[in-house]
């Protein structure tokens, strides 16, 4: 019976894969681990639009009409405003020029002594009026906060049960702001699955090839909703990159892996573990033979050799844990029977250009046993007898079994009744 084995991957959790060894730089705040707005708050300090360098993100204070004023011109269109004076703020030389656009543009207003009030809380009403302009509302169209909110509602950024004069919490804003930008379509994002690691970053394998990109220093990574770091991204991990303006990944989404140990081959169609059918991500990664590991191995070559040469393979299979689909696989031909090969030195090469497949090379472990069949008798010999077969043209075709380091076990030659004496 085959040895298997089946783990989860998950952002919470190191096991024996080889992960990235670099620490992890992410924004990390104490008190909103777990909350509703981790992952949001997160990505958007992850991704400038919101600031804020502390240890601490204060999620139920309230986001002030400054802090706001700031992040409306990160994410909403507006046009340059004349030089405005204001009480209490300072805009001389070009100073708080964000307030002078927020009024300007009739974001957020002064009251009647001219008072912009920097660190008062900012209402829902004004928070309201600011994300139903940057979607597109008209200003003619209406004055009314709660139209705002009857079209902020129907694009799923905030409820229609809304306190309009309640102060919105960080927490909130960054809720409804992550909303806003999905609805707006702002992100830049792509997806595929993780080839591989690099000190900087990783590759990322999709329909359009392999891209090496790089973390943002600040970047922020959640698997299965935890949030974890660069030591948490094994290769074969279905993820979604978020960039920031410098088009450096800020944000990172992605799933945990299932891993299986088993037998698996290609016929019919399907792909295969313990003749179990596995179903196959496209941008699958499917990672170099032990036993050639200088080649690319392919998925078209795995199921020409396994449909058409009749190899053998074994290996491990990862499954992404949203959706049960194959997203790498890591194989070892573990069998190949009675085909061409030839012996130099410590290593055997079998020739599969019947097939238009590439020759696979393999090294004798220092524990491999040969023999020879005859007829009904099978009997043990020497590598070297096995070299004097070849020579005198008696031991053309072989068949091996390898291990997963790709070495060879055992090989054993089958001669014809011609060919005994």
């Amino acid at each position: 019976m085959l040895n298997w084995r089946k783990f989860i991957v998950t952002g919470a959790l190191t096991t024996t894969l080889a992960f990235s060894s670099i620490s992890a730089m992410a924004v990390s705040f104490d008190d909103v681990s777990g909350s509703a707005g981790e992952t949001s708050i997160s990505k958007l300090v992850s991704l400038g639009i919101i600031v804020d360098k502390d240890t601490y993100f204060n999620p139920e204070d309230g986001l002030t009409r400054l802090e706001f004023a700031e992040i409306a011109n990160r994410i909403v269109t507006l046009s340059p405003s004349k030089a405005l004076k204001v009480k209490d703020v300072s805009t001389a030389n070009g100073r708080n020029g964000a307030v002078v656009k927020a009024v300007g543009n009739g974001l957020l207003s002064l009251n009647k002594k001219g008072e912009f009030k920097p660190r008062a809380g900012v209402t829902y009403g004004d928070f309201a009026r600011t994300l139903a302009y940057g979607l597109g509302f008209k200003k003619h169209w209406s004055n009314r906060p709660i139209d705002y909110l009857y079209y902020l509602d129907r694009k799923g950024v905030l409820d229609i049960d809304t306190d309009l004069d309640a102060v919105v919490t960080r927490e909130e804003a960054a809720i409804a702001i992550d909303n806003y930008m999905k609805v707006k379509d702002a992100y830049k994002t792509v997806t595929g699955v993780v080839a591989g690691l690099t000190k900087t970053g990783f590759y990322v394998k999709n329909d359009t090839g392999v891209t090496n990109y790089k973390l943002a220093a600040n970047a922020s990574i959640f698997l299965d909703g935890q949030a974890g770091g660069k030591e948490n991204l094994a290769n074969g991990t279905v993820v979604e990159l978020t960039f920031n303006n410098k088009y450096e990944v800020a944000f990172v989404t992605g799933s945990g892996l299932e891993v299986f140990d088993g037998k698996l081959s290609y016929s019919a169609g399907n792909l295969k573990f313990n003749d179990t059918v596995k179903n196959f991500n496209l941008n699958a990664v499917v990672a170099p033979l032990p036993n050639y590991s200088n080649k690319a191995f392919t998925f078209t070559e795995f199921t020409n050799y396994s449909s058409k040469a009749g190899v053998s393979f074994e290996g491990t299979l990862y499954s992404n844990t949203a959706n049960d689909e194959i997203t790498m696989i890591e194989a070892y031909i573990s069998k190949i029977t009675e085909a061409p090969m030839k012996i130099a030195g410590n290593k055997v090469t079998f020739d599969f250009s019947n097939y238009a497949l590439k020759n696979q090379p393999f090294v004798f472990s220092e524990e491999a046993k040969f023999a020879v069949v005859e007829g009904e008798t099978k009997k043990d010999v020497t590598l070297a007898d096995v070299v004097a077969l070849q020579a005198a043209g008696k031991a053309p075709n072989a068949t091996i079994t390898a291990g997963a380091d790709g070495k060879v076990l055992t090989l054993t030659v089958t001669l014809k009744a011609e060919e005994k004496k």
